[in-house]
């Protein structure tokens, strides 16, 4: 598997303790980089407040947008979690995020459904499949 995000512990963790703080819905939010590595996480609010899905609402996405562009970062990708099921995209993800958000864009999914042993999972999406890569932690 290729490495195609590097992030610092401190964001890895970041994403899991935002998903067990959602639990039993599921987060989601927007991950910022520069110079090709991930230097924020910003969490979103799941506008559909379920345990099943998540979207982020579009003034919430372009607020983000802004405070992404004012610090210098660039889109990355999302992250979200699944709160019962296996931490990869499910074909309802695909469908949601494969139109806009494929390639160069990462996907973290954070899988809680065993809060005490959280699983992180990074992938990519083209077409209709999700592609599991690997990601490199910088400390």
């Amino acid at each position: 598997m290729a490495v195609v995000a590097r992030l610092r512990r401190a964001h890895l963790q970041a994403m899991v303790e935002h998903a067990l703080r959602e639990a039993p819905i599921e987060c989601c939010g927007m991950l910022g980089k520069r110079d090709g590595i991930i230097e924020a996480v910003y969490p979103a609010k799941n506008a559909e407040a379920s345990p099943f899905r998540f979207s982020i609402d579009a003034r919430e996405q372009r607020r983000i947008e802004a405070e992404m562009e004012a610090a210098g970062h660039e889109l990355a990708g999302f992250y979200h979690s699944h709160t019962g099921s296996e931490a990869r995209p499910s074909p309802t993800d695909i469908r949601m995020m494969a139109p806009l958000f494929g390639p160069p864009y990462v996907h973290f999914v954070v899988g809680v459904a065993d809060r005490e042993h959280p699983v992180v999972r990074v992938f990519t999406i083209e077409g209709d499949q999700a592609f599991e890569h690997e990601y490199e932690l910088l400390d």
